[in-house]
């Protein structure tokens, strides 16, 4: 098994189209290599990559903030809970996209925004992958301090040469670069191969976890002192606010995932199994998960009387230097998992330039301020949200579109999703829409933003005179973005229908069909240079 290959090999900059030859027809997609559609995996490693994706920081700190914020253990289960149930069906959805048709988020977005406006929708991703990766690395950063903590104490007592307002000292940035040093060369395996690098985390991770769990159980005495926490409010929020609060915090680290799901299921070898396996691990086994967060922040306060959402703060509170080395490495390689398994695409960037452009912008983001405090956290993960809510709005409209749920059955047209208008073909234009936007998603995507404008804006300025109403809708952002950005882009669907390939729906419908059996080889494809 080859997970680096040659980094210096035949390099250019633009990257080289190659050809996917098979279809009904004998046809030719060329493009780069990781827009080509693909066949893939299975059910065990679908739900192990969920499973694996739930034992992190971010995970847990959704949670753990919620119970910081004031919000009751058993609320802030039942918010998380709401918020999975409601991602995982656009996750399983998207992914089914993917599944079908081989294709990736940036492809498949064309279908609903146009050749060309795609870049918005991949613009909105790319954005919240370069804060996420960011973020996460401050927190690798963060284990890798608490390691050294560990094996030299006088580490904790660096000498700090930042100012107050920085919100990072100096021993915290230093430790940032080495995590970030450390991880560069892992960016370079491709995506293909990640369910490995998952198999381990899957396997580590829970044990960590469940160790974890049972120390703050038994440490406080049972369920009973953890749980007794009722909903104490000092931020003068409403416990409503606080509830919808923590149900798009829970969402928000996976509306990333609802978008470009389709990167990983793309590779996966049934439809079915892609749709049941989101929901079923998202809604199940990753809520367990977030519990981790919840039961811990608060068994903490009942034993130390300390309450603290983050937990590499709990390892720092442990007597024994071995655990929190530990602790901190498994930290470390949940983030690590996490953070290489971000992409991107156009013609002078693949997947690996992709994540190290990722890695660089992610400095810029500053992310020491995000993981500031529980607050600013929360912040961001709503704040991010107002854009991907709407995308995953307009591309499910399609979907259902797509299988006759809504309007009249369009189906998806591979060859059209590669390439430019040519008067040679009439189905080339199909999603060329007008220049090669479609208006009905733009339009759709903009509408969407305004109902949560005025709360964005709160969220930055808490002293700008809006109205307290805009805070309770922004409290429900993803939910409310998406739902106005679906109902908008159906009705322009209807009032002024998009081109129908009128000529292909059996050839298409074949193509389905060979695809549910699977198979990149089952898709028609047409040549498209340059793309």
């Amino acid at each position: 098994m080859v997970l680096f290959g040659n980094p210096f090999g035949n390099f250019s900059w633009r990257i080289h189209a190659e050809e996917s030859q098979a279809g009904v027809n004998g046809q030719v997609i060329k493009c780069q290599p990781d827009l080509l559609p693909v066949p893939g995996m299975g059910p065990f490693h679908l739900t192990g990559y969920w499973i694996a994706e739930a034992f992190g920081i971010s995970q847990y700190q959704v949670a753990s903030s919620a119970v910081a914020s004031g919000l009751s253990p058993g609320a802030t289960i039942g918010a998380i809970f709401l918020g999975h149930i409601i991602i995982s069906i656009a996750c399983g959805l998207n992914g089914w996209v993917g599944a079908v048709y081989g294709i990736n988020f940036p492809v498949y977005a064309r279908a609903s925004f146009g050749i060309r406006g795609t870049v918005v929708a991949v613009v909105c991703r790319a954005v919240a992958a370069i804060v996420w990766f960011g973020t996460q690395t401050y927190q690798g950063g963060q284990c890798v301090s608490v390691m050294l903590g560990a094996i030299w104490p006088s580490f904790k007592n660096m000498r700090n040469h930042l100012p107050p307002n920085a919100h990072v000292t100096s021993s915290e940035l230093l430790c940032f670069f080495i995590f970030y040093v450390i991880q560069l060369p892992l960016l370079w395996i491709h995506i293909s191969k990640l369910r490995y690098l998952f198999m381990v985390k899957v396997v580590v991770m829970p044990i960590f976890g469940f160790t974890l769990f049972g120390w703050a159980v038994s440490r406080a005495h049972g369920f009973g002192p953890v749980f007794s926490h009722g909903t104490s409010i000092t931020s003068g929020n409403t416990a409503a606010y606080l509830f919808f609060s923590a149900m798009t915090s829970a969402i928000a680290p996976k509306a990333t995932l609802a978008l470009n799901i389709c990167d990983f299921t793309r590779y996966a070898k049934s439809p079915r199994t892609v749709l049941w396996t989101n929901i079923f691990a998202l809604s199940i086994p990753v809520t367990l998960c977030a519990i981790l967060g919840v039961v811990v922040t608060s068994a903490v306060q009942v034993i130390y009387g300390v309450l603290t959402w983050n937990p590499l703060q709990v390892c720092e509170l442990w007597s024994s230097r071995a655990a929190q080395f530990f602790a901190a490495f498994c930290w470390a390689l949940a983030v690590i998992a996490t953070n290489i398994s971000a992409n991107s695409i156009p013609k002078y960037i693949n997947i690996r330039r992709g994540q190290y452009i990722c890695a660089v912008l992610g400095v810029a983001a500053c992310p020491w301020i995000v993981q500031n405090s529980a607050k600013s956290f929360t912040s961001f993960l709503g704040g991010y949200s107002i854009f991907l809510g709407p995308i995953a709005g307009i591309l499910l409209t399609d979907f259902l579109n797509r299988v006759e749920v809504l309007l009249r059955h369009r189906d998806m047209h591979i060859p059209a999703l590669y390439y430019y208008p040519s008067p040679l073909s009439a189905t080339s234009d199909v999603y060329w829409y007008t220049a090669g936007f479609n208006w009905r998603a733009l339009v759709a995507f903009t509408f969407a933003l305004i109902p949560n404008l005025p709360g964005f804006a709160l969220k930055v300025d808490a002293t700008l005179p809006i109205p307290v109403g805009a805070k309770y809708i922004f409290s429900c952002v993803w939910p409310v973005g998406f739902f106005v950005a679906a109902l908008m882009y159906l009705v322009f669907n209807i009032a002024a229908p998009p081109p129908i390939i009128a000529n292909n729906k059996a050839e298409a419908s074949q193509t389905s069909s060979m695809a549910d059996e699977k198979g990149c080889d089952c898709l028609q494809v047409v040549r498209a240079e340059g793309v």
